[in-house]
């Protein structure tokens, strides 16, 4: 993604934009031995999102019906294949169809990644504003557009869907973000992308109960406990804890406190993994992933 396509020029300013959308279904050889070891037949499709072309790794569990749909957002590497392939186990338990899009760093910096594309820069189009239509396709793509959509990311794609359920929240059942680095704190004194400061006034306060609101579950690994950051996130995520389990701990304290005292519906989760350190893989397996996945099949069941 870059101010020299055209197609994005303009279109951040417009906040209900009228979702385009085209879908070409395609074939690709699986690019690694890791791959390999799961073939699962056509497995590459892509969508076209305001003119940008995703790729979009899919995995459709057979011999069961569906009762899910599980965006899974790959971390820094974004690695989407492996996270599809580690995501296939609790597709197959929950009987959800999985689609991991590639958002490659050279399109998608960690501005555009892991900060969602706020604050807007140049009038690109903001990454977390791809959420919606790639909801609207994945519906399309199944023919079944009653199923729950539940948006699933681990570290850097975590912290991308905080900013989706922040910034750009779309028709999703729950997100579930895992062991991310930082959060967006529900309040109007942090700045974007770590808070409400120097959000549009007209709508800021909305978007913040908004997003108390929404249906979010914070799973955090027992050991991912290690201090070390990147330059540049120093400040910003030491101010909400030494480490990600202590920051994912307080985020999910602070939002509480604040849902209370702004007097709205407080929907998220939190859950600890034991045993399990930064690591998306076990993460992925885990039995605290899948009994939040259920717990958000049967809520939109029994609606």
């Amino acid at each position: 993604m870059n101010a020299s396509k055209p197609l994005w020029h303009g279109l951040a300013k417009t906040w209900h934009l009228a979702a385009y959308l085209a879908l070409t279904l395609g074939m690709a050889q699986v690019p690694s031995a890791r791959a390999a070891e799961l073939p699962v037949g056509p497995s590459l499709q892509k969508a076209v999102l305001f003119g940008q072309s995703v790729s979009m790794v899919a995995f459709r569990p057979p011999y069961c019906q569906l009762r899910a749909i599980l965006l899974v957002m790959a971390a820094k590497d974004r690695d989407s294949w492996a996270y599809r392939n580690d995501s296939i186990p609790l597709s197959r338990a929950v009987c959800g169809i999985i689609f991991s899009p590639n958002l490659p760093e050279k399109e998608f910096p960690t501005w555009q990644y892991q900060r969602g594309g706020f604050p807007i820069r140049n009038n690109e189009l903001p990454a977390a504003s791809l959420i919606k239509p790639m909801e609207q396709w994945a519906w399309q793509e199944t023919g079944l557009p009653q199923l729950p959509i539940i948006l699933i990311g681990h570290s850097a794609g975590a912290q991308f869907l905080d900013r989706v359920a922040a910034y750009a929240p779309a028709d999703e059942a729950e997100v579930i973000i895992m062991n991310p680095a930082t959060y967006v704190e529900p309040e109007t004194d942090s700045p974007v992308p770590y808070g409400f400061n120097g959000w549009p006034e007209t709508i800021q306060q909305t978007s913040l109960k908004h997003y108390l609101s929404e249906h979010l579950t914070i799973l955090l690994g027992s050991d991912d406990v290690e201090t070390t950051l990147g330059a540049g996130r120093i400040a910003q995520a030491m101010g909400q804890g030494r480490n990600r389990l202590e920051r994912g701990q307080w985020a999910f304290a602070q939002a509480r406190e604040q849902a209370y005292r702004l007097n709205v519906p407080f929907n998220w989760n939190i859950d600890i993994v034991p045993n399990t350190g930064h690591d998306g893989q076990k993460m992925l397996a885990s039995p605290e992933l899948r009994e939040a996945v259920e717990r958000a099949i049967s809520r939109v069941s029994s609606q």
